[in-house]
Parts: structure tokens; sequence; C-alpha cells
């Protein structure tokens, strides 16, 4: 290449670098111009803004959340049901003493009653040796139905835990594990129940304790949850008319994604919740919060529960 063409193609970059550079120059001018017009204008309008973001809020109120957890998708929250009564406990003002039995305290007064829910799986009980521990009721399963079959079975220590406990002092109540997948089976299993405690002293309610199996292809593992609380509905409807007080088990989970709670909130509910300060906010009767309490008198770990409500006086 010869050296005027040389000079002519370095003319030619500078020329378009000095076109590009000026382009530059005029859009950082055109984007600051733009930039302090914006900031003008917002500071303008800053008071009417503010005035909207707060009608907005103010309209909002308060967001409440109802937490648990999955455990696929860990933790969730679900919308809260204004109409479900809510809890009225104070959980700080537990206290746990050196056995780990728990006392609920208002207005630094006692307000609970602590007890224990028992089945065949917790082999021999010493009843009076729980009695002197401070046990007052008993939570005691009549029996089953089983996941695979939906046969109906008895507990095979209901009679003898029931006598014990009667003769050591301790309330009685009892529970039924179902696995109702109908109405029908739920008013059998509340049939069940009545037939087995009569003649038995029942101050504290008979349970309906309905429970997502573990068991490989259960029967109950496609249930609508629409069946499950009309279920649930029956059997303690059943049982109120048999002149006792009906009252529904499950854990936080459970309560919160299989029943509808503003349907059947006019049963006492009996939660499971194994921490200090339950996450259930809705207003319960019972509180299982251990499966592995250690009770002189009985071998094997047992749940523990403490009642917000006296029912041997409630019947009265």
């Amino acid at each position: 290449m010869d050296r005027k063409k040389v000079l002519r193609l370095r003319y030619a970059i500078l020329i378009i670098t000095g076109i590009v550079i000026i382009g530059l120059i005029a859009a950082v001018i055109r984007l600051s111009s733009e930039l302090e017009r914006t900031k003008a204008a917002l500071f303008e309008d800053e008071e009417y803004i503010s005035a909207k973001n707060s009608r907005v809020f103010e309209y909002l109120g308060e967001r409440e959340r109802v937490y648990s957890k999955d455990p696929a998708l860990g933790q969730i929250w679900y919308q809260p049901h204004p109409e479900v009564p809510k809890s009225e406990v104070d959980y700080s003002a537990v206290e746990t003493d050196s056995s780990g039995f728990k006392t609920y305290y208002r207005d630094g007064e006692p307000a609970s009653l602590l007890g224990i829910d028992v089945s065949r799986h917790n082999g021999d009980i010493d009843w009076e040796k729980v009695a002197a521990q401070g046990i007052s009721f008993a939570m005691i399963r009549v029996g089953y139905r089983g996941y695979d079959k939906g046969i109906i079975q008895d507990d095979t220590r209901f009679e003898e835990y029931m006598r014990g406990a009667a003769a050591a002092g301790i309330d009685v109540g009892v529970y039924f594990f179902s696995q109702a997948v109908s109405t029908e089976e739920a008013e059998e299993e509340a049939d069940y129940v009545l037939s087995r405690i009569e003649g038995y002293d029942i101050p504290y309610p008979v349970v309906f304790d309905w429970e997502v199996s573990s068991g490989i292809s259960p029967r109950t593992e496609d249930l609508p949850v629409d069946t499950l609380n009309e279920c649930a509905k029956v059997f303690c409807n059943k049982i109120a008319k048999g002149g006792y007080i009906p009252m529904i088990y499950f854990n936080r989970p459970m309560g919160l994604s299989k029943y509808d709670l503003t349907y059947i909130s006019g049963f006492d509910f009996w939660l499971a919740e194994y921490t200090d300060e339950p996450l259930f906010p809705y207003d319960v009767k019972m509180w299982q919060y251990c499966s592995d309490g250690i009770i002189d008198g009985i071998d094997e770990y047992v749940d523990i529960d403490i009642s917000f409500v006296d029912y041997s006086k409630e019947r009265r």
C-alpha cells in the first residue's frame, strides 16, 4: 500500500472516531438533562406520592401470616381465617419444670392441667405412680381402623387402662384412631366408640383422631379434604348426641392444610406440636407438647399433654 492510501485511511479513522465521540457526548448530555427533569418532577410530586402510599398501606392493614413447614416446600404460610377463634394463651407464660412437665400460668396462678395419652404400645402402667407425679387426666385409645383393610380393631389395653386410671383418681377421655374414607365409616366409628365407652365415667373429650398414614398405598391416600371434614363432623356430632364432649386431634400442618377450620371450629381442638411455643394461631383446648416424655410408672416413652380446660368441672 502506498503512502497516500495509508494517510487517507488514517484520516478516515480519525473522522469516524470523532463522530462517535461527539455522539457519545451528546447522549450523555441528553441523559443528564432527562435525569435532572425526572429528579425535579419527583421532588415536586414527593408529597403526593407519599400520601398515595400511605393510603395504600392503611387500606391493606397489618399483614398476618400463619406459618407451617412442608417436607417438600420448606416453610410455607397460609391465609388466616378471621372467623376461627384465635388462641388467647400466652405461651410465654408456660413454664417447664425439671421433669419436663409444663404448666401454663395466668395472672400468676396455674391455669392448666397435666395429662398423658396412651395406647397399648405403652405397655404396663402403674397408675398410682403416674398420679403421684401430678398427672390429672389421661386420654386413652379405645380402638383404631386399619389403614389397609379398613377393619376396626379394639385397643387391647383399653379396659385395663380405664380401670387403672379411675382407681388412681385420674380423669379420662378417649380417642379413636380413624382411617374413615366416607361419612358412613365415620358414623360406624362413632357407634363403635359409644358402645365401648358405655358405663364408664368420661369427663374428658371423646376424640376423632384422623391421621395421614405412613403405610404403603393406604386406602386414605386420595381422600378428598371435603370428605375428611364431613367425616369429622359426622363423628363429632354423633358423639355429642351421645352425651359426651367431642374433640378433633391434629398436628399443625394437618390442621392448616387438611381441615377447613371455619367448618369445624365449633368443636374443641387438640393440637400436637412439639415446640416451646406453638405456631398454630387458633384456639386449642389441649396441647400435646411431646411424644418422648418420661413418666415414672411407664417404661415406654409417652405423649404428654396440658389441658387449658378442666373438663371435670365443665361437665358438672
